[in-house]
């Protein structure tokens, strides 16, 4: 019992059949040039924030970044509302910075 408890507190726990390769898309937002791609992750009996932002360089490169919050929610809609609202803040912060690689030497 111990060892489930420890599992599913770092994240390795999962509910028999779920497919964590491919998460399922709850909805697709357009936001500032970027599209804001909303999948809710299961965890526990509720929903953890989670999904991409994607954008298309000029250059015609796309872009992508998946991001995951620490919010969890009891019911996926309000989880939908709350993903839209951190990934429009997070590109409202971050500008064009968003996409860049914090490994590449500058």
């Amino acid at each position: 019992m111990l060892k489930r408890l420890f599992e599913a507190l770092r994240g390795q726990g999962s509910a028999p059949g779920a497919d964590k390769s491919s998460p399922q898309v709850a909805d697709t937002v357009e936001y500032k040039g970027c599209e804001i791609v909303i999948t809710p992750a299961p965890a526990g009996g509720q929903y953890r924030v989670s999904g991409l932002i994607r954008r298309t360089r000029d250059s015609g490169e796309p872009e992508e970044l998946r991001f995951e919050r620490s919010d969890v929610l009891a019911d996926i809609d309000s989880c939908i509302d709350m993903t839209r609202t951190k990934a429009e803040r997070y590109i409202d912060e971050q500008g064009e910075r968003l996409f860049e690689d914090p490994h590449r030497p500058a």
